[in-house]
């Protein structure tokens, strides 16, 4: 490759996404360090983590329940193990209309009430390639 001497030479950044969420919408991260992306839940923009590692998306319970109200009983209990081990138990689930990348899908989310990210999980990533693909 031939090395370039120009000081006016603009270099441009490149960053590998997931080709699920590029098929059709190239969709910048918001920040260098994690791979969180800007999302439209309930109507409002949400930063959202990408974590192919979660098997289900959660969110905060305080995002949910400022649009929607969430019967005190009567939602499911999922068991999750945390990195490191630890069981954490999620709420849940309840359908919510997301885009992400400009597509829209409805989606089961599980919610618990602790300061976590909005995380999107793998079967949110499946879930948009799936409609992507059809």
């Amino acid at each position: 490759m031939p090395a370039s001497t120009d000081t006016d030479e603009t270099k441009v950044k490149s960053v590998e996404i997931c080709p699920i969420l590029t098929q059709h919408f190239v969709y910048p991260f918001t920040n260098d360090v994690d791979p969180t992306l800007v999302v439209k839940i309930l109507q409002k923009n949400v930063s959202m983590l990408l974590d192919t590692g979660a098997h289900v998306s959660v969110l905060p319970k305080q995002l949910v329940t400022k649009t929607i109200s969430l019967p005190e009983e009567g939602h499911a209990k999922r068991h999750v193990k945390a990195f490191g081990g630890e069981e954490i138990v999620l709420d849940g689930p309840v359908l919510l209309d997301i885009i992400i990348c400009g597509v829209h899908i409805v989606h089961p989310f599980f919610y618990v009430d602790a300061a976590i990210p909005a995380i999107g999980g793998y079967d949110l990533l499946r879930a948009a390639h799936k409609f992507i693909s059809s």
